[in-house]
């Protein structure tokens, strides 16, 4: 079946063109020249992509943006500008905008986006957004208000945050916001490249370069020409290839392993990280030249336990995720179940919790989401410290001896309570078994 397509539009020089290659490409086309008919046409019909302008005679594009992405199922959008600044990109893919073109472009452009919007892709691999940046905190208007000063230059970014904060969500928010945008955006998790392959991954290998290199490969950076290369988890790249890439920074070229010609790369780098760069470069395992030329621009993500206020939206922006996407219709999460997630602390951050709201929408299936269908962890009341019947001795106390025997306290009231269920007992106490394990390792406990 045909894909189906609407172009909002009220700019009769492109409209035409627009739609020849809408059809060039084998989609059914619908046209609405205002946000009113876009709106009704998005209410009473099923698409597949919509292009909208964001400057439209009767109001704002982003209304059109926003219709889309909640509709059922959500409808991917490309928006157009050529009154904006990056700004406008910036708003429109934090909304939920898949890509951004600044008018005039060049057809192709589109045809490229377009292919890759419309070609199918597991449902599970569709990717959410904007969501780290969803929530009104203002250390994450301080980041959109950095990405918006930054976007549409060259350079170098590092962003920094805890794993799980949405690094990788907002390097892929200065691509789209920038003149780059048309080109690819390459990602390598540097960790989970063996140190022995990590030169060739980036860099590439000529034919014979070493054993089981039976023929040439194209490194990320020579893939990432024209676009941006995001290089997450930085802080894992082994110091000798740390030197190859603040070469290539510095050169904008390349040379692939066992080659003797560079190839001229034109790329933006964006890296990531969590760990203490500065500590690194104090104990020699991390270049300090190699981090000055990436932390041109720093931006730094909060965690989600300092941005409480934004949980709920992010709540709710993964509960409609995820009813689209797996056919569910929860209509949403208890009063006392977001106090709950309000009050957690979440150590993997926003993956954390997009994972449990996935967990808990699917099991719920078409009912509110209730405090038993929490796991245990979260069921559990927080202690309340400030009214607790906890007094310090005058004599003072040892911390660290207190804190041993507490813990150790509530492991053994946790195991006794499962009836030495190991899982279950982690579970109550808010941890991953294998620490629970390795903690009564630690005490000679089987």
């Amino acid at each position: 079946m045909a894909k189906k397509v609407l172009l909002v539009d009220d700019d009769p020089s492109i409209h035409a063109a627009l739609l020849r290659l809408i059809k060039a490409m084998g989609c059914e086309a619908l046209t609405a020249a205002t946000c009113a008919e876009a709106i009704a046409r998005i209410k009473s019909q099923t698409f597949d992509l919509c292009i909208t302008d964001l400057q439209l005679h009767d109001g704002d594009g982003r209304a059109v943006v926003r219709e889309a992405r909640a509709a059922r199922p959500p409808v991917s959008v490309v928006a157009m500008t050529a009154h904006g600044t990056v700004g406008d990109a910036v708003e429109a893919l934090r909304i939920g905008a898949a890509d951004v073109l600044g008018k005039p472009f060049h057809l192709t452009a589109l045809e490229q986006t377009l292919a890759r919007l419309l070609s199918p892709a597991p449902p599970r691999a569709r990717p959410t957004p904007g969501a780290a940046v969803i929530g009104e905190h203002p250390a994450m208007r301080l980041v959109l208000d950095r990405v918006e000063q930054i976007a549409d230059t060259d350079a170098s970014v590092l962003i920094r945050g805890e794993t799980g904060t949405g690094k990788e969500v907002v390097a892929r928010l200065i691509h789209g916001a920038s003149q780059r945008r048309g080109g690819p955006f390459v990602a390598v998790n540097v960790s989970a490249i063996p140190e022995p392959l990590a030169e060739s991954e980036l860099f590439g290998h000529v034919r014979g370069a070493f054993t089981g290199a039976d023929k040439p490969r194209t490194g990320r950076f020579v893939s990432a020409q024209g676009g941006t290369l995001f290089l997450d988890e930085i802080g894992e790249m082994p110091r000798g290839v740390q030197v190859k890439l603040l070469r290539a920074l510095q050169e904008r070229e390349v040379t692939p392993v066992g080659g003797s010609e560079a190839i001229p790369v034109d790329v933006r780098v964006v890296a990531a990280t969590h760990r203490d760069l500065e500590g690194m470069i104090a104990d020699g395992t991390f270049r300090e030249d190699l981090f000055y030329r990436l932390d041109v621009v720093p931006i730094e993500i909060p965690p989600l336990r300092e941005r409480r206020q934004d949980i709920p939206a992010l709540t709710e922006h993964f509960r409609v995720e995820v009813n689209a996407r797996e056919g569910r219709c929860v209509p949403g999460f208890a009063l006392d179940v977001v106090q709950r997630l309000g009050a957690y602390d979440w150590p993997g951050n926003v993956r954390e919790l997009e994972n449990l709201v996935e967990r808990l929408v699917v099991v719920a299936s078409h009912r509110m989401v209730v405090m038993n269908d929490l796991p245990a962890h979260l069921r559990t009341s927080v202690v309340d410290l400030e009214n607790a019947t906890l007094d310090l001795p005058d004599s003072g106390v040892d911390m660290r001896i207190f804190l041993t025997q507490l813990e150790e306290r509530l492991i053994a009231q946790a195991l006794e309570r499962t009836g030495g269920n190991k899982n279950r007992a982690a579970e109550l106490l808010g941890m991953n078994r294998t620490t629970l394990v390795e903690k009564l390792r630690r005490r000679n406990v089987a």
